[in-house]
């Protein structure tokens, strides 16, 4: 009797000891919790509507930009054809931080020659890309791109609010300390984590290293205003799967600047 006893004595031991770690786990992780939600933001998830392509200051993924003049869609300086438009907000019409104009975000696509690899546009401030600020002056001009073919256009109809959470890239700078297994129980439950999707606001989900760019004035580290992830709502892929972040300048909302990063 004392034999078997022992055995299941054992096996009983070490459910117990199984159950206990994951209790302790749970306490952990409830504490971890509590501590990011001092760095818990708000993101806003786009609402979209597929539409026929019109020149407006709607917010937007894609389709047609609103234009000041016939020369303000901004053209590549290595292949001379017109930007994608990759995504327009209408300030005025933002969830919070509402302000006046629109932020425009152009990006050229072109393949042959391939002027994202050329001009290096996964690095903030290259010249395939156009980040810009501008005002709403009367209706837009209209006109007809040099651009092979324009991205269906995607109205933003709507903002669904969502906790946000940084990154583990960022933890050290934060000063935020976990464990690994604590961490991979997070990823599991997917509790206190970064959203990957299109948000507006919100933390960086970053693919690689933390990689904030600075205003080229005052040197000031810039904050996410808006995330594009591959294929999610832009019918493009950044490099293997990537990740691209729009930025502003707390000093200066006309420093903008684009960049991705892909594993």
């Amino acid at each position: 009797m004392s034999f078997w006893k022992n055995i299941f004595g054992n096996k009983n031991a070490s459910e117990s000891n199984s159950n206990q770690h994951k209790t302790g786990q749970e306490a952990d992780l409830k504490k971890v919790i509590e501590i990011l939600s001092k760095y818990k933001r708000t993101a806003y998830l786009p609402q979209i509507k597929k539409t026929k392509h019109e020149f407006s200051t709607a917010s937007k993924i894609g389709g047609l930009p609103y234009l000041r003049n016939g020369h303000d869609w901004p053209v590549c300086p290595n292949c001379k054809k017109n930007l994608q438009l990759f995504l327009q907000l209408n300030l005025n019409e933002l969830p919070e931080r509402k302000d006046k104009g629109l932020i425009q975000l152009f990006y050229c696509t072109t393949d042959e020659p391939n002027c994202e690899s050329n001009l290096e546009a996964f690095f903030p401030f290259s010249k395939a890309v156009c980040c810009r600020k501008i005002d709403i002056a009367g209706e837009s001009i209209q006109i007809k791109p040099d651009i092979q073919e324009i991205f269906n256009e995607k109205v933003i109809v709507g903002w669904n609010p969502v906790d946000d959470y940084p990154h583990f890239e960022e933890y050290e700078q934060l000063g935020i300390e976990i464990d690994d297994d604590i961490y991979e129980l997070m990823e599991e439950k997917e509790i206190g984590l970064p959203i990957e999707k299109d948000k507006l606001f919100g933390w960086p989900y970053w693919v690689q290293s933390v990689e904030y760019p600075f205003d080229r004035k005052t040197e000031t580290q810039m904050e996410l205003l808006f995330q594009l992830d591959s294929e999610d709502n832009l019918p493009y892929m950044f490099g293997d799967a990537g990740i691209g972040h729009l930025t502003q300048s707390p000093d200066n909302k006309e420093e903008l600047g684009f960049g991705w990063a892909c594993s």
